[in-house]
Parts: structure tokens; C-alpha cells; sequence
């Protein structure tokens, strides 16, 4: 059986050339976000697990480069690790792991999604990602949720950036944020997504308070302590 870690990822010329290449130190691109591919790579994962869109890979395909050894070997462990979660969270059952092959093609698909959503957002003229805090608002600061599901918060906002936070606080002020505030039970237990999990750290660290926090997941302020307490966000 292969080893998961030595098994290489694959992308698209067009991705390699419209965006990893772009963004990538390691050949002078113009944005110069990233210093390898793999940390290129790994973002745009993290964006297609999180939108939860997966798109097959077509051809033609760049030369594969690197693998989760690559990562693992240049301080990217813990992301390596984390790609590995994600996969086996989306596939819904540990048993993707015993064919190592399927779980790195799960991956590459998700990534490929992400790829593709970070083009579309460049060329709307959206966001052109040209600086770190850019990339990091596409994962912290955008609502990705499930078709169909309309959220309290977004019926005011579409989405609230990091630099933006505290206008949260002038937000409650209003008329449909002191409806949300009446209107939300105050549960004590609470199943976290993964999106949720990254969404309630980037908010915190953002500037949002506990009590603001608890209004937006719609749950109570002692377990959204608890929550960062074990993201080690709170002693």
C-alpha cells in the first residue's frame, strides 16, 4: 500500500499558471504571497472544503511536485495533518484511509474547487489576493454555507471582514438584530463544524466579543468559552 504522504498532488497547467505560479515566491510571481506551492495549494483546500466544492481535475495536468511529505518536511506538519482531517471529515468515514490514493484524489478535487473559486473571484475583480491579510479574510471573513440556508446575520451584512468587526456592535443596535437576540434559544450543546470551528476563531480574534459570538451561533456564551478554551484561545 502506497504511503499517503509520499503519494503526489495533482493541479491543472491552467491553475499552476493563472494562480500558483502567481502567487508562489519560489518564481518571483507579482502577488508573492506564499513561498511554495504547497502553501498555495493547501489555502485553496482549505477554501474548497469549507464551500464544500469539489471539481474533478481536467486536463491538460502541471507535473506533479510535491506531496504531504513535501509540506511535512518545510514547517507545514500540522497543515498536512489538517488536510488530512478535512478529507476524512467531508468523506464522512475513516475508511477513505485505507486506500490512501482515494483520500489524496479527495483532496486534490476539493483544492481544485478552491482554485477555481479564488479565478472567479479575481476576475469579477472581488478580490485580487495581493497581500497575506487578503488570503487569510477568504477563509476567515466569507460566509460559505449549505444552498438554500439563509443565515440571521447575512440578512444584514453579507459578510463581515476583520477589519470591520466592530461594526457588529452598531449593527445589534438595530431592529432585526434585537429580533435575532429574542428569538435565539439559549442551547447548551452545540455539534461544530469545521467551518464553524474556523469561523468562531477568526471571529474572536478578529475583535468579536463572547456575547456577540454566542448571538451569531446561536448558542450560550459558556459554551462558546468552552469551544475556544480548546482551541487554546482562552485560559
Amino acid at each position: 500500500m502506497d504511503n499517503i504522504f509520499d503519494i503526489k498532488f495533482s493541479f491543472e497547467k491552467k491553475i499552476r499558471e493563472e494562480v500558483i505560479v502567481q502567487f508562489s515566491n519560489k518564481q518571483g510571481g507579482d502577488y508573492n504571497v506564499f513561498a511554495y506551492y504547497w502553501q498555495c495549494f493547501a489555502w485553496a483546500a482549505v477554501i474548497g472544503f469549507l464551500r464544500d466544492e469539489r471539481r474533478p481535475l481536467g486536463a491538460p495536468l502541471a507535473d506533479k511536485s510535491f506531496s504531504l511529505s513535501t509540506m511535512k518536511n518545510n514547517d507545514g506538519e500540522k497543515v498536512a495533518q489538517a488536510l488530512i482531517c478535512l478529507a476524512i471529515a467531508r468523506a464522512g468515514t475513516l475508511d477513505i484511509m485505507k486506500n490512501p490514493n482515494d483520500a489524496i484524489n479527495l483532496i486534490n478535487e476539493y483544492a481544485n474547487g478552491g482554485f477555481y473559486h479564488i479565478m472567479k473571484l479575481m476576475e469579477n475583480g472581488e478580490n485580487s489576493f495581493n497581500d497575506l491579510e487578503k488570503v487569510k479574510q477568504e477563509i476567515f471573513s466569507r460566509q460559505y454555507l449549505p444552498e438554500g440556508k439563509v443565515p440571521h446575520i447575512e440578512e444584514i451584512t453579507e459578510h463581515i471582514n476583520p477589519e470591520e468587526a466592530y461594526k457588529l456592535e452598531q449593527l445589534k443596535k438595530t431592529q432585526e438584530i434585537e429580533r435575532i437576540k429574542v428569538d435565539i434559544p439559549q442551547k447548551k450543546y452545540k455539534r461544530w463544524t469545521i467551518k464553524e470551528e474556523v469561523q468562531l476563531i477568526g471571529y474572536y480574534k478578529s475583535g468579536m466579543t463572547i456575547e456577540q459570538l454566542a448571538i451569531y451561533f446561536e448558542i450560550d456564551k459558556e459554551s462558546i468559552i468552552e469551544k475556544l478554551t480548546q482551541k487554546g484561545l482562552l485560559k
